[in-house]
């Protein structure tokens, strides 16, 4: 990734910065995630073993680079948002596609420009990765669906679609 693609700019710049996820952001990232209190996952386990589920999904996908996992920081190297954003090929757009399967800001550093600017480092990789197009699924209960937060940045709903999952592994 060129360092380019993460130089700060907007709200948020002076005291936070974005950069690719490091192995070593697993505790931080865990953190935000447990703290967020919404993924059955992170329930009745420990913060050793969140940390270390998270680290080994760190540690697999840096071998890779069909993906890329951003964090917002802070001066203190303290995590406030994570991004994932991935890239697949899709024969019916003949080419490829980006998804941002995860987009979270700490309730904490809300409002500091740092979910936009985690969104805008995935687009910009993405069209790096020369992906046609980007795609996200966000929860209509969520505060970022209800105060229209994607809309309001140019990104269209596609009313029309359901989303299906079929769980592989046990809760």
């Amino acid at each position: 990734m060129k360092t380019d693609l993460l130089a700060a700019s907007g709200p948020g710049t002076a005291t936070h910065r974005i950069r690719p996820a490091q192995p070593a952001d697993a505790a931080g990232i865990s953190a935000l995630l447990h703290g967020m209190g919404w993924f059955a996952a992170y329930e009745g386990r420990s913060a050793a073993q969140n940390v270390e589920a998270v680290q080994a999904l760190l540690q697999a996908q840096a071998q890779t680079d069909r993906s890329l996992l951003l964090v917002a920081e802070d001066e203190q190297q303290q995590i406030h948002g994570y991004c994932a954003v991935h890239w697949l090929p899709a024969a019916i757009i003949r080419g490829w596609e980006a998804y941002l399967s995860e987009l979270f800001v700490a309730d904490t550093a809300r409002g500091l420009g740092l979910g936009s600017r985690l969104l805008d480092t995935a687009v910009q990789a993405a069209r790096q990765q020369g992906c046609a197009r980007i795609w996200l699924v966000n929860n209509r209960q969520r505060s970022s669906y209800e105060r229209g937060f994607y809309a309001k940045l140019g990104w269209s709903e596609q009313v029309q679609m359901a989303r299906f999952v079929l769980p592989l592994t046990a809760p």
